[in-house]
């Protein structure tokens, strides 16, 4: 379960923790609310959160396939993640020196590597769409 005192995280996965109306639709509990597809407004989703209508939850993101899912994996499957992202920073960097400082840097603590692979995420825009292809891989979709 999503800890309290973490609050609304805007890269996360928002649910619907009681029904409502907005955008046009009626939004039932439990149902994965993808706000920033839609173009609503942050401080609008964020009042919304704030009001206890919607709310994280790592359950439903693996039941919906939403969300990074890097909590779904294993340590090889992370290991093969941080491979298959390292492989296309390579493609795109031209020395070694580059590689090195730009790479996704490994642990063999999951929840460390987990960690790491989301800061590399933040750091590195420009890999989101390969990472969603990447991890489909290995999770086996």
């Amino acid at each position: 379960m999503h800890p309290t005192w973490l609050g609304f995280q805007v890269d996360w996965p928002l649910f619907v923790k009681n029904s409502f109306q907005a955008d046009s639709k009626f939004w039932s509990r439990g149902e994965f609310f993808n706000w920033q597809e839609r173009g609503l407004e942050q401080y609008k989703v964020y009042t919304m959160y704030a009001s206890g209508y919607l709310y994280h939850n790592k359950d439903l993101e693996k039941e919906n396939k939403v969300g990074d899912r890097l909590s779904e994996m294993n340590s090889e499957q992370l290991y093969s993640l941080v491979g298959l992202l390292n492989g296309k920073v390579k493609e795109r960097t031209s020395t070694a020196e580059e590689l090195k400082n730009k790479r996704c840097r490994q642990s063999k603590i999951d929840e460390k590597q987990r960690g790491l692979i989301r800061s590399f995420l933040r750091k590195n825009p420009w890999i989101e769409e390969d990472f969603y292809k990447f991890r489909d891989v290995v999770l086996g979709e």
